[in-house]
């Protein structure tokens, strides 16, 4: 665009040939000199150049030509002017020489705008180029935004629909990340409260059944000993048959009193064992109550086998535990033995005391498979109690015998000094 090699010298070689034929203004207000140079501009420039004459002692403007690229109508003008403005110029290339006009030396500044051909596409391409990476980016941010939404939306869909184990995906520390972070808790929580009702319901159900089957077991003790008296087969122990009944009546009525404490059996925090009415007990009192079991397997046709070794004890130690809640360990071992055990075998019932009270019941077990407990409530509601009062419950079934072992812990009468 701009003259090189030979022809940039032919170019100030013109110019200084032409510049010798005419005069140099005295001002920029001698009209007639200034129109005078006109074709000196002309010829030497084109629509991107641009020349002006400057006094060479006093630095003075005597004349100049505008370049006419710089005139472009508008809006093109308005545009190429801003354009031009942001790049500060710097495409021009300004040439300042002292020349030799006719009547005397002028200084001579040239300023080539030939660069400037490219400042509107230069512009529009970086105007373009902005916009382009302005929504590259925005939109790369906006896209990840909207599949993190799509996923929560996927996730609260699997919420509604009941499924609680799938996690809900991490969205970074804006609010987008906290919304599905407290959306992960919901979950959480959502699912440790259905996983709650479920386990309720359970111990409800389970609630319901060993309730059922302690009222089951005195009610059937009762019922014994009314179709015993009924029979009149023993007319000299009738009164000690109807006393025993109206002591099962007692204990009904006990535990429809107490039936909201079934719950402590389904319950392992510490705090309900407070609930419990742990009292000191006698070792008499166990006596009784296997004697009083033992008489009534009896009754039913049973053999029995008694070792009961604590005399000795009785006046020196005792067990803490409620009382309620042994009879009720005792009916649910001793009603699985009415059940299941085999009446031609004897039953071996015996009560001994060391380092603790210990109560073995050892039964054979009938041929009747289908007389097995499918739930075994009897036996888990007597291990649980046990548990509650700090004793034991041991089970154990080989080939066709079944033993029970209850363990008490053992207390001095004088200091209740453990002696273990």
């Amino acid at each position: 665009y701009l003259p090189s090699g030979a022809k940039w010298w032919d170019f100030w070689t013109k110019l200084e040939e032409e510049a010798q034929k005419y005069n140099i203004p005295n001002s920029d207000s001698d009209k007639d000199t200034v129109k005078a140079l006109d074709p000196f501009f002309t010829s030497l420039s084109d629509e991107y150049t641009s020349i002006y004459i400057y006094g060479l002692q006093d630095g003075l403007y005597r004349a100049g030509y505008y370049p006419q690229a710089m005139l472009w109508n508008e809006p093109f003008n308005t545009f190429f002017q801003m354009t031009y403005r942001w790049i500060d110029e710097d495409v021009n290339q300004v040439y300042d020489r002292p020349i030799r006009f006719k009547n005397g030396y002028a200084s001579v500044i040239i300023s080539f705008y030939h660069s400037s051909f490219f400042i509107v596409p230069y512009a529009i391409f970086c105007l373009f180029l902005c916009i382009s990476l302005f929504l590259a980016v925005i939109l790369y941010f906006v896209g990840r935004k909207l599949k993190i939404t799509v996923l929560l939306e996927e996730s609260i869909l699997k919420m509604s629909a009941g499924d609680l184990t799938t996690p809900i995906p991490s969205a970074g520390l804006d609010e987008l990340g906290i919304l599905a972070a407290e959306l992960d808790k919901l979950r959480c929580t959502l699912q440790e409260n259905i996983l709650k009702e479920q386990e309720l319901h359970k111990s409800n159900q389970e609630l319901i059944a060993a309730l059922s089957h302690d009222l089951r077991t005195p009610l059937t003790i009762l019922k014994g000993y009314l179709e015993i008296a009924r029979l009149n087969r023993n007319p000299s122990i009738q009164t000690e048959y109807l006393n025993r009944c109206l002591k099962k009546t007692d204990d009904i009525k006990e535990l429809t009193d107490r039936m909201f404490e079934y719950a402590l059996v389904y319950d392992t925090e510490a705090d309900n064992v407070g609930s419990l009415q742990i009292l000191e007990i006698p070792i008499s009192f166990f006596q009784d109550s296997i004697k009083e079991h033992a008489d009534f397997l009896e009754l039913a046709g049973f053999k029995t086998e008694l070792a009961l070794t604590a005399a000795a004890f009785c006046d020196s130690f005792q067990v803490t535990a409620d009382s309620a809640m042994v009879k009720r360990v005792l009916n649910n071992l001793f009603s699985n033995i009415i059940k299941y055990a085999d009446k031609k075998e004897a039953v071996s019932i015996s009560l001994s005391v060391s380092k603790s009270l210990t109560i073995t019941l050892k039964n054979h077990i009938k041929d009747e498979q289908n007389h097995i407990e499918s739930t075994q409530i009897g036996l888990r509601s007597a291990g649980k109690l046990m548990e509650q009062m700090n004793g034991s419950l041991t089970l154990q079934s080989k080939k066709d015998c079944f033993t029970a072992e209850l363990t008490f812990p053992l207390y001095k009468k004088t200091d209740l000094f453990i002696t273990e």
